[in-house]
């Protein structure tokens, strides 16, 4: 055997060996597959086990439990790299400071490690900034992150200031802004491209930039595209809507949008075929599209179908838009508990639908 190619038999095996290590040390100490861990292996430096020990001390110090770190290092090998001290354990401290609990910031982590790789001063603190800038309180902002923690992720403070500026330029109230930031930030700070074509198309349809249902259109939009619109559309129109019915629905209550082809169809046919309603009026009242068939809708029907069939209750006094309207306690107590003497079949409706 020539000296290159022991030099390289020599080499191969350490390798294999150091792999082996690797792979050992996942499955053992981190909690992974063996499939997992031969996948990720190549993704850790394993010189020793001090690092990585060190590492794996320092989350459970912070009240991760043996799943979340076993999440961590599945999602992100490379943490183990990272040194627990100059660059985990400071943005331990950070989302400790402006408010995060040990629990809450272990679930974060857990469900996006990779941010522990970023910046602290060039991109956690300036995001919190931003975000702070425009909800003012802490514990707002708090939210919004548990909300959306892939804000980390995105470069905002470029766009703050011109974000707030545009929608104030249009009229948008500023509690409007803070409502849009913490209810949906990935709509404030999309792309410019995606953000200026949301807010053309909230335009176009004719909201009020200075009522709330604006920025309300402008999550349910961003969520669909114009082609889903347009396929949304096709399915009210076999119901007999027009262009004009299906805009003011919008108006109404833009979330409809977001309700999937499926519901809009089991929805508008049972409220048509079952219940006797009149497709025309459900564009006053969209908002019963998004409500639960199984627990609301039918078993609400059933009861008031028992109460008319017993001459409990006139078909004239009723109206299905109210009745879907009212909160459980009220529905109970007044179409349920009320005759509940006479009739005690009237609670099957919800036992069975649960």
């Amino acid at each position: 055997m020539s000296q290159s190619s022991g030099i390289r038999q020599h080499l191969q095996e350490s390798l294999r060996n150091s792999s082996a290590l690797k792979v050992s040390y996942l499955v053992d100490s981190c909690g992974l597959s063996l499939e997992s861990a031969k996948s990720n292996s190549r993704f850790v430096k394993l010189v020793s086990s001090k690092k990585p020990d060190s590492v794996l001390a320092l989350f459970k110090d912070h009240g991760f439990t043996n799943d979340q770190i076993t999440s961590v290092i599945k999602s992100f090998p490379r943490v183990l790299s990272l040194s627990p001290e100059d660059v985990i354990s400071p943005k331990l401290m950070f989302f400790s400071s402006i408010g995060f609990s040990t629990s809450d910031t272990a679930k974060m982590i857990s469900s996006s490690p990779k941010m522990l790789s970023y910046s602290l001063h060039k991109r956690l603190i300036p995001c919190y900034d931003s975000l702070k800038s425009i909800l003012v309180e802490e514990e707002s902002v708090v939210k919004c992150l548990k909300r959306g923690i892939r804000c980390f992720s995105l470069k905002i403070t470029h766009c703050v200031s011109l974000r707030v500026s545009i929608c104030r330029e249009l009229g948008v109230p500023d509690k409007s802004i803070k409502w849009l930031v913490q209810a949906s930030p990935f709509t404030f700070f999309s792309r410019e491209r995606r953000f200026n074509e949301v807010l053309n198309r909230v335009c176009s349809y004719g909201f009020d930039p200075k009522k709330a249902g604006f920025v309300h259109a402008m999550v349910a939009f961003d969520c669909t595209s114009e082609s889903a619109m347009e396929r949304k559309f096709k399915l009210f129109q076999c119901f007999g809507w027009s262009k004009e019915d299906f805009v003011a629905a919008i108006m109404r209550f833009p979330n409809c949008v977001t309700v999937s082809d499926e519901k809009i169809m089991y929805t508008m046919e049972y409220l048509v075929n079952n219940i006797g309603l009149q497709a025309r009026d459900i564009v006053a009242r969209p908002v019963v599209l998004s409500l639960s068939m199984e627990k609301r809708i039918k078993p609400r029907n059933q009861v008031i179908s028992l109460l008319l069939s017993k001459g409990l209750v006139k078909k004239e006094d009723i109206n299905y838009f109210t009745i879907l309207k009212l909160k459980s306690s009220e529905f109970m107590d007044k179409f349920v508990l009320k005759y509940q003497d006479e009739m005690p079949q009237l609670v099957q409706p919800f036992t069975s639908n649960r």
